[in-house]
């Protein structure tokens, strides 16, 4: 693997040196960091939200029904902040559930229409935001940077998952 000269050199005893703002894994989590706080001003002050359930909100709005396991599979979090979310969104009433008739120990959860509601107030927002976000790429940039993402977050998941 080819590796940039600004991220790896070899010093005096031919040990690596190591540069943390040269760092994949760094600079990834600065990237997160920074979007999501631009995004979080969406859903945290004027809703009282917290990421994940936002997240939860967005894959619940995108979807019929849904079991808490299905949101976890559809999600990049684990199960307690799937069950946290879907607490404090039905402490809210955003959320509606009904028996699974496929399941009988799981629930289906859909958004309720206040649920709905929110999360049709919040979409277009999130949209002007992303324009926002990438208006400085080309839509071929764009469409090679999400490429890249998913590659890269693809082998991230097959090194976790051995």
């Amino acid at each position: 693997m080819d590796q940039s000269a600004d991220t790896k050199s070899h010093g005096a005893a031919g040990t690596p040196d190591f540069m943390l703002q040269a760092f994949f894994p760094y600079l990834a989590r600065v990237f997160y960091t920074h979007v999501s706080g631009a995004v979080s001003g969406l859903y945290e002050e004027p809703f009282g939200m917290k990421r994940y359930e936002w997240r939860t909100m967005a894959i619940l709005g995108q979807n019929p029904a849904m079991t808490a396991s299905d949101i976890v599979a559809a999600s990049s979090m684990d199960k307690v902040s799937v069950s946290r979310a879907i607490t404090a969104l039905r402490g809210r009433g955003w959320i509606a559930e009904r028996a699974n008739k496929a399941d009988a120990r799981s629930r289906l959860l859909r958004l309720s229409r206040s649920g709905r509601e929110v999360y049709e107030t919040l979409v277009p927002q999130m949209i002007a935001l992303e324009e926002k976000l990438l208006a400085d790429l080309s839509d071929t940039e764009i469409g090679t940077l999400k490429a890249l993402m998913a590659r890269v977050a693809a082998s991230a998941a097959a090194l976790r998952d051995g």
